[in-house]
Parts: structure tokens; C-alpha cells; sequence
């Protein structure tokens, strides 16, 4: 059965109706095994710890070509994805993230009723995937407000350069391997993305759901560092909007400070810490991003398919994952509990 995103924590509910407080999520491949234990308290709180922070995940990634080959290697995340993820989820903070926040003070919350140009973000590929704008409180709709009410962004600048960067295709054609590797999970994952594009899937779909959730101005530009920020610097001047641009590259944002265009590097931390404590959304978020990037995970009587065959453009729209529920008192209570989600919104 298919499951959105925003409704992931129905899954948590059920688990937790079924008597699982403490919920392991693994990889089928034993060799990298659990990656992290989710607590549910009953108030709302969900403890993650960490099984592998990224030392941990990155030694155990590197035994896995002499042993299954290269193929499974690659359908791994690399360790610097797998941080991603977790700040993504809102569990770990930006080893700048003060930083960050000092530069939106400085060039954000414009006072629109006293003639101030708005402020809008510009996402550089490599952090589009990861919704950092909210998981900040930065974004247009979301963000913290401050005392005069005024939200710290008012929308946003996409360049069409960088969508061109994240419309990766490539997909997998040899679950043969993986099967050997990692388990008959992955026999599902045949003509679907593969490893880090998996990651470029989730940047594209994040593109196009802001295009329409967010008040957005396109920027056309060509791909490469010199053509977007070419084409930033045009609209800043020409505009009467302001972009502010984040990107993990510190090449691209130098480039940016010299044409003038504001830009801060987005820093992530070099290592997980061992616990966070967040709510179930974000527990449920985490989730779902390791669906993702894995391509397949484990929990207690379930099995969650970030990808599977038959996944297509309106799933990635949709944002929904695939649940193999291995107990058969799972499905039933997620189908009612899902069923009246629908009658009451």
C-alpha cells in the first residue's frame, strides 16, 4: 500500500497501537544493518539514536564493494547524504546554522509597507533536495515571524540552470546484484533511480513543489556556476526583488559574493551525534528520507520502499512511499486510520 509523505506518522501510530515504542530501522544488508532506533513517547516526543553517525556509516559503506561489488557500493548513499538527511529531518543542525541565521537577519524580514524590496532564496542543486529553507525557519509561508510580523523571506528565485542539474535519469538494470547483496527487497528497484539519483529525484520533485506551493520567480539561465549566477545578478538588478542565494559549495558562493549577488555557504556538520530528541513529524521525516536515499528500510513489521517498480512521476509528486506490511495486524489498522484521515480533510 501506498503512504504520502505528510501522513507517514499514521504509520508510527500503528506500530505504537501494536505495542512497538522502540522502532529499529535497518538496511536488509546485514553488513550495514541498523541505522537508527526511534523511541515514541507518548506525549509527542520521539528520541532518535543514531546507531551509525557518519564515521560509522562511511567505514561500514567502504566493505561493501570487495564483498558484493561496485554495483552495491554505488547504490549506497554516500556518508555525506546520510548527514544530509538527518538535518533534512530536523534531528541535527548546520555546523553554521548561527551563521546562517545572522545572514538572514542582516538581509531578511523586509519591511514590505515601508517600500523594501522583497527578499526571496535562491537553492543551489546541491541542497534542493532537502527543504533547508523550513527546517531553518526561513521560508515564506513557514517561517518565524519577528516581533513587527514580518516572515524572514518572501518567496523565491528558482533558476532553471539548476533545475537542468538535478534532472538526473539514470536507473537500475541490475537488481541481480543488489538481490545478491542486499536481499530479494531489492529485486522491486528495477527501472527506477539509482543511488545518488535517487538524491536528484528528491531535489527535481522539491523544484516543482515549490513552483507551486510558494510564490516563486523563474530565472532562465543555462546550467554552470557562471550562468546562474549570471543570470542572479541580472534579476537583483533589474527586479526590485533581492535574491539571497545558499549553496554547500564554497566556490559558487565566492562567485556570488563577487558579482555582488548576497550568498552564504550552507555548512553540514562533519558528524552525527549519538541522540536527538524531536516530535514524531520529524521522526516520520527522517523516515521517509532514508526510504529514499536507501531505496529500501526495515522496521518492526514493516518494510518501507522508497523506491519500487511501478513508481512513477505522480508518486514522486505525491510523495509517497510503498509498505510491505509484514504483520497482518498493520494493514488493516493503517487502512482505517488513513480512511479517516480522507473523510476529515
Amino acid at each position: 500500500m501506498q503512504i504520502e509523505r505528510r501522513r507517514l506518522v499514521v504509520l508510527l501510530n500503528a506500530l505504537y497501537d501494536q505495542g512497538v515504542e522502540s522502532i529499529s530501522v535497518k538496511h536488509p544488508c546485514a553488513d550495514i544493518g541498523e541505522l537508527v532506533q526511534i523511541s515514541l513517547a507518548d506525549d509527542g516526543q520521539a528520541t532518535v539514536r543514531f546507531t551509525q553517525g557518519t564515521m560509522t556509516y562511511q567505514d561500514n559503506r567502504d566493505t561493501i564493494p570487495a564483498k558484493y561489488g561496485e554495483p552495491a557500493f554505488d547504490d549506497l548513499p554516500d556518508a555525506e547524504t546520510y548527514t544530509r538527511a538527518a538535518v533534512a529531518s530536523g534531528h541535527v543542525t548546520l555546523a553554521n546554522h548561527d551563521e546562517v541565521q545572522d545572514f538572514i537577519q542582516r538581509y531578511g524580514y523586509a519591511d514590505l509597507e515601508a517600500g523594501n524590496d522583497p527578499v526571496v532564496v535562491g537553492l543551489d542543486a546541491n541542497i534542493m533536495p532537502w527543504r533547508l529553507p523550513e527546517v531553518l525557519g526561513i521560508d515564506s509561508e513557514t517561517g518565524d515571524t519577528d516581533e513587527r510580523n514580518r516572515r524572514p523571506t518572501n518567496g523565491y528565485a528558482l533558476a532553471t540552470g539548476v533545475k537542468e542539474e538535478l534532472d538526473w535519469h539514470y536507473k537500475q538494470y541490475n537488481t541481480h546484484e543488489l538481490t545478491e547483496a542486499f536481499g530479494e527487497e531489492f529485486a522491486r528497484l528495477d527501472n527506477q533511480p539509482a543511488g545518488s539519483n535517487r538524491e536528484g529525484f528528491l531535489g527535481l520533485y522539491e523544484y516543482r513543489r515549490l513552483r507551486t506551493d510558494r510564490t516563486v520567480d523563474v530565472i532562465e539561465c543555462d546550467t554552470g556556476d557562471e550562468a546562474i549566477i549570471s543570470a542572479y545578478q541580472e534579476f537583483n538588478q533589474t527586479s526590485r526583488k533581492q535574491a539571497l542565494l545558499f549553496s554547500n559549495d564554497y566556490g559558487f558562493v565566492e562567485r556570488s559574493i563577487d558579482a555582488s549577488v548576497p550568498a552564504h555557504h550552507v555548512k553540514y556538520p562533519v558528524d552525527i551525534p549519538r541522540k536527538s530528541t524531536g516530535s514524531w513529524t520529524q521522526a516520520a521525516e527522517l523516515l521517509h528520507y532514508l526510504a529514499i536515499i536507501f531505496g529500501v528500510i526495515q522496521l518492526p513489521k514493516v518494510t518501507v520502499y522508497g523506491v519500487w517498480n511501478g513508481k512513477d512521476g505522480r508518486h514522486w509528486q505525491h510523495e509517497q512511499l510503498d509498505l510491505d506490511c509484514r504483520s497482518p495486524k498493520i494493514e488493516p489498522q493503517l487502512e482505517r486510520d488513513l480512511t479517516i484521515l480522507d473523510a476529515t480533510y
